[in-house]
């Protein structure tokens, strides 16, 4: 454990902005897909197709012939 704090105190404090931004984009991006995947499986429960198309379909006309 003191070598890894021997470590990280002898780092640049511009490495720390890397190290603080690599952390938060990996987070970030954990937590995204958490959300993603239990929005799916809310729409499943409900009986919805996750994967339908979300435009509305157009009434049917028929045509004068």
């Amino acid at each position: 454990m003191t070598q890894v704090v021997s470590i990280l105190e002898t780092l640049p404090w511009y490495a720390w902005i890397a190290i603080v931004a690599i952390v938060c984009g990996t987070l970030g991006g954990l937590l995204k897909t958490s959300i993603i995947h239990r929005e799916r499986m809310a729409m499943i429960r409900q009986g919805m197709h996750p994967d339908a198309p979300t435009a509305k379909p157009q009434p049917y006309e028929e045509a004068d012939v």
